[in-house]
């Protein structure tokens, strides 16, 4: 499948990390969905799939916009 999902739930630890195959389903209390279809990003008339940087990237980018943000959200 070109989607990887990944969960777990908090205070977790490296080992509880689990990765499946497939549609985005709730199973855990924090999830990441990564579109790995060759598709997804487009660049130059062409398109690639997502490169493991990129997807750091945005985690990165997520964890800033948490920190910058109200928590709980409203």
């Amino acid at each position: 499948m070109a989607t990887r999902r990944y969960s777990v739930a908090p205070g977790f630890s490296l080992e509880d990390v689990v990765e499946a195959a497939g549609a985005a389903t709730v199973t855990k209390s924090i999830e990441l969905t990564v579109d790995c279809a060759s598709s997804v990003v487009t660049e130059g008339g062409s398109t690639r799939k997502i490169t493991k940087e990129e997807v750091l990237f945005a985690l990165d980018q997520f964890q800033q916009y948490i920190i910058r943000s109200q928590w709980p959200p409203v």
